[in-house]
């Protein structure tokens, strides 16, 4: 059973990641332009969009103030 757990968390983390990722391109904002934003450099900024560095609620708060989407938008995900 915690496997399966673990599991469904991953694939939530995923699918925020995504969700970022998607309204970031709708809102024709660059990696290069959030990353500035939030205080770090594109390269970062990639890393945590595709999941090779953790993702800190206090970044997704930021995100949501740089993408102008409440918090909520992204991790309100239904499995």
């Amino acid at each position: 059973m915690p496997h399966l757990e673990l599991t469904s968390i991953m694939n939530r983390e995923e699918k925020i990641r995504k969700r970022i990722k998607l309204t970031r391109l709708e809102k024709g904002f660059t990696q290069d332009y959030v990353g500035r934003q939030l205080h770090m450099s594109q390269v970062s900024y990639q890393k945590l969009e595709n999941g090779k560095t953790s993702l800190k609620v206090s970044t997704l708060l930021d995100l949501a103030k740089v993408l102008k989407v409440k918090a909520s938008y992204f991790i309100d995900i239904e499995d």
